[in-house]
């Protein structure tokens, strides 16, 4: 897991300065009590010694000439700070040499044996004011180094301050200026070979981000100019198709319907080949009636030219607009269709919801062989109400779901060609895309399709409201 990162200057300080300075302050400090401890031991050892020396001497004299040795081992440990010598006999006489005791003297006592159970008392007083005063010292002399170690300390601080960081944020600063959008960055003068060096890489960096946006702002001029003129020419196409089917309806469609009605006037004779003729030129008529009609849908479609008018409706009103003409295109091919679930409410374009569930089903009739069903259900879903048309035809497999929704697409099976110019699929995808929805698919082969769309469902409380929701839009053909 990643930590939050911390301020440079006091992981530097926490990562080099402070251990160097906690070793050297605890180094000062054991220095000192090393120092006092061997002044003490010093001290003691040379009292020590010279109350051995004066025993020594006292039981060598045997009582003779005991004050001169206490006087001559004064004189001698003047040097010690040696302020006092008593010696208590064993029959209870004093004898010193010295000044009077003080307070503050230290005093140093042994028992010298002189037989018969009796002892003699030597005491040494010593002033302890000359050593006390040199341990004073000593700890001045270690609080001086410690306060030096700290005062070390901060001057490394200052200089990581003004040597490093100072440096980095004059570059963190001119980095900034070139995400900001700068073209250059300010430039300082580092006292420092690798921040100079440093610098000026950061310098070169700035000139070819500078060079590179111009060139990528030159560029995207003309990739803008490059996508203005392909938006252009793709209006000009779409005007020029929408006018060149807007020519072929108007001059394909009247003569189209002119030889509906001559067809539809003839009369045919006892003779059955003028009677297949006639009933070939009803089929061919018709085909290219649908033909254009399907063009012209399309044409319409991509000119942009359908509008949607949102109304709200049931799905019963969807099911029953265009119910008898696909039971009759159902009857002919000899399949059933079966409706399910029409007590939903929705919001849209009832005109074109009911040209995508048109072109959906005549699809699944087509690819339906005979004594198959489809059926049209309708269910709740997560975004709304979802319309599905199910059919038990041969299925279509993973790689030719896509392309059935082109143009003139159509997949045959057992080289068969079924009826229809593969249009329907293409122009229900239009349709699904002017309504804000989208066709799905979920086939297999030998296991029937499954095509579905969906629209927002009503709000419960508009659904009750006594809204007229059989009003539609004009059809669209």
């Amino acid at each position: 897991m990643l930590r939050r990162p911390t301020a440079l200057l006091p992981r530097l300080l926490a990562d080099g300065v402070l251990p160097c300075a906690l070793a050297a302050i605890a180094l000062t400090a054991a220095f000192t009590l090393r120092q006092l401890r061997d002044m003490d031991d010093t001290a003691q050892m040379r009292i020590a010694l010279q109350l051995e020396q004066l025993s020594a001497a006292l039981d060598r004299d045997g009582g003779h000439a005991t004050q001169q040795l206490l006087d001559d081992a004064m004189r001698i440990g003047r040097a010690d700070q040696l302020q006092r010598i008593d010696l208590q006999e064993a029959d209870g006489l004093v004898l010193h040499s010295g000044a009077p005791t003080a307070a503050t003297l230290e005093h140093y006592r042994r028992e010298l044996p002189v037989g018969n159970g009796r002892h003699r008392t030597l005491t040494l007083h010593v002033d302890p004011q000359v050593r006390q005063h040199a341990q004073r010292l000593i700890w001045l002399y270690g609080a001086f180094n410690t306060l030096g170690i700290v005062l070390l300390a901060l001057l490394a601080a200052y200089a990581m301050r003004y040597r490093v960081l100072v440096p980095l944020q004059r570059l963190k600063r001119g980095l900034d200026e070139l995400l900001a959008g700068a073209n250059s960055i300010t430039q300082t003068h580092e006292a420092h070979r690798e921040f100079a060096q440093l610098q000026a890489s950061t310098a070169a960096v700035a000139g070819l981000l500078a060079a590179y946006r111009i060139e990528q702002a030159s560029s995207q001029r003309a990739t803008a100019i490059d996508a203005l003129d392909q938006l252009r020419q793709s209006q000009a196409t779409a005007r020029n198709k929408s006018q060149f089917m807007a020519l072929v309806g108007h001059h394909f469609r009247q003569p189209l319907q002119a030889m509906q009605l001559l067809v539809a006037s003839l009369h045919p004779g006892i003779d059955a080949e003028q009677q297949a003729l006639l009933a070939q030129m009803h089929i061919s008529i018709n085909a290219m009636t649908r033909l254009l009609d399907a063009l012209l849908e399309i044409s319409q479609l991509d000119a942009g030219v359908v509008t949607v008018t949102p109304i709200r409706f049931s799905v019963s009103d969807l099911f029953l607009h265009d119910r008898g003409w696909l039971l009759d295109e159902a009857h002919q091919h000899g399949v059933d269709l079966i409706w399910r679930g029409s007590r939903h409410h929705l919001q849209g374009d009832l005109e074109l919801t009911a040209t995508l569930l048109r072109q959906l089903i005549s699809n699944a009739i087509a690819c339906t062989a005979a004594h198959g069903r489809v059926m049209v259900a309708a269910r709740w879903s997560p975004h709304g109400v979802r319309i599905e048309v199910r059919d038990n035809g041969v299925g279509i497999a993973a790689i030719h779901q896509q392309r059935i929704f082109e143009e003139f697409v159509q997949l045959h099976g057992d080289g068969e060609r079924r009826e229809g110019y593969g249009l329907g699929l293409s122009i229900a995808t239009r349709v699904a895309q002017v309504l804000g929805t989208r066709i799905g698919l979920r086939s297999e082969p030998g296991r029937g399709s499954t095509f579905w769309f969906e629209l927002p469902c009503l709000p419960t409380a508009e659904r009750h409201g006594g809204i007229d929701t059989r009003r539609a839009s004009p059809a669209m053909h």
